[in-house]
């Protein structure tokens, strides 16, 4: 059987979370009437405060309460069932999942990674505005092995989609790092979330310490099948087994194991 066909993907909100969202939709647009010049939008969403450009997709999307909906219920359970030693925020953008999970104080350590100098400042930013000074912030990407490497913003203004591409004159320059190199985990719960637009693959070369000596729970987003297929092998050969897939992320987890 195809890995990934064991696990359905979900496609179809609920019916009445589809109309909330209508009824929000039409809202917002009557507001825009009276507030054409509104640029920036404060959002409070699952416990954590942001406030975000509501004319970018990730922005739209938070104001409609409806971005990555299904993700972030099932990671906030997987951390009170956990209680992990750490939470890894691979590719950690304005801080969403980090401001999330560190407002739970469901995690010992928070850990952000995130290479994107305009990125990074708007995560502090929402970091500070949630009273969440303990936050640990790596300013590098992660990879297969230490490089120099250019992170290429894919569309103007659109810096949620940057990559990491190979080194080239006039580049973005930026560090790679890998994740056995920063972080010395064994025996330890952990959730991990891994958004690093098509990088997936390297990040978990780079990772293979950690994840053969920990457990837990990692969502990763992996867009092509290929590439995804990959994940799920490469993830099985550290011991994760596929249990969900959400949209265009994979669910791991991975059961209590002995302490090295």
């Amino acid at each position: 059987m195809h890995p990934l066909a064991a696990v359905p993907r979900r496609r179809r909100p609920p019916l009445h979370w589809k109309l909330a969202v209508s009824v929000r939709k039409r809202w917002h647009r009557l507001r825009r009437l009276w507030r054409p010049d509104r640029e920036f939008e404060n959002v409070c969403y699952f416990g954590a405060r942001f406030r975000i450009a509501r004319d970018t997709p990730i922005g739209r999307e938070l104001v409609l309460r409806r971005f990555e909906w299904l993700q972030i219920p099932a990671m906030l359970a997987a951390c009170r069932q956990l209680r992990p030693a750490a939470f890894i925020d691979i590719g950690a953008n304005f801080g969403l999942y980090s401001c999330i999970i560190g407002r739970s104080r469901l995690a010992a350590r928070v850990i952000a990674f995130e290479p994107n100098r305009a990125m990074v400042e708007r995560l502090r930013e929402h970091l500070a505005a949630n009273g969440l000074g303990g936050v640990e912030i790596h300013e590098t990407a992660l990879g297969a092995l230490p490089h120099k490497a250019a992170l290429a913003l894919d569309v103007p203004g659109g810096d949620a989609l940057a990559r990491v591409v190979a080194l080239r004159p006039g580049g973005y320059e930026i560090d790679v790092v890998t994740l056995d190199d920063t972080l010395d985990f064994a025996g330890q719960p952990l959730v991990l979330k891994i958004d690093v637009e098509g990088y997936e693959l390297e990040v978990l070369q780079g990772a293979k310490r950690l994840l053969a000596r920990n457990y837990g729970y990692a969502q990763i987003e992996s867009f092509e099948e290929p590439r995804a297929r990959a994940v799920v092998e490469r993830m099985a050969e550290f011991g994760w087994r596929l249990t969900d897939h959400i949209v265009d992320d994979l669910v791991f987890r991975r059961d209590a194991i002995e302490p090295a």
